[in-house]
């Protein structure tokens, strides 16, 4: 099976390159990044996933046509220009639960063209940590940057690779897959061992799944990624 990753560079596309490279049913994985783009878009694929799209709440607030160029348009001409079987859409639980900012409406957006295509699978993914995590309001609270949410947001906080590894096994699937923990947690729990004084200000967030697939783990996980890189930050606060 031959599967395209487009976004090969970013957060998500890093974390299903390597689930693909373990997994038997991908005899050739074809990593396509912004610098690869062109050489690869005439190419055919079993199988072409898009992971490219951006994942800025805040930017996508400041920058609402941008964000629609980056996730409508680019979803639009993969849809439409490039030549798969199937086309895997990952997406955001934002498409559901946050259709009053751009983000969400954006994301729902770019799901609406997938769901024209007959063999199409897309997964809505939760607020993730993991290799690689490097934005958000869970890595600004870890670093005590500004936090731009309420403190009070929850989320069903998920390991990429967890998320990447699921992917790929289930691959065949179609429709919609909404991938999270299966609990939330609220980032004013973990401010009370990050940071008690954080700083923060925003509307809050409750980005949350009741419709998750089975075997899902809870997301009290995030605490093992949380101490780690707090060790890493201030090494000599145990």
């Amino acid at each position: 099976m031959k599967v395209g990753i487009v976004g090969a560079n970013g957060f998500i596309g890093q974390a299903l390159c390597r689930a693909v490279a373990t997994h038997p049913a991908v005899l050739e994985p074809v990593m396509i990044s912004r610098q690869t783009y062109a050489q690869h878009k005439a190419q055919e694929y079993d199988v072409l996933i898009n992971t490219a799209m951006p994942s800025k709440r805040f930017w996508a607030f400041q920058n609402p046509l941008l964000d629609f160029d980056a996730t409508v348009r680019l979803t639009a001409e993969l849809i439409y220009e490039w030549k798969y079987g199937k086309f895997v859409q990952i997406s955001s639980l934002s498409a559901r639960t946050q259709l009053d900012v751009p983000y969400g409406i954006n994301k729902r957006t770019a799901e609406s063209l997938v769901e024209t295509h007959e063999h199409s699978l897309i997964i809505r993914l939760a607020a993730l940590y993991g290799k690689g995590f490097n934005k958000g309001a869970l890595h600004d609270l870890i670093h005590r940057k500004k936090v731009y949410v309420d403190i009070h947001s929850a989320y069903n906080y998920l390991d990429v690779d967890f998320a990447a590894a699921w992917i790929i096994d289930n691959i065949n699937q179609t429709g919609i897959k909404e991938i999270a923990a299966r609990d939330t947690i609220t980032l004013a729990e973990i401010a009370q061992e990050a940071w008690p004084e954080v700083e923060y200000e925003g509307k809050k967030e409750i980005v949350y799944s009741d419709r998750v697939e089975a075997g899902m783990p809870s997301s009290q996980e995030v605490w093992k990624y949380v101490r780690q890189e707090l060790l890493k930050t201030a090494p000599d606060k145990r």
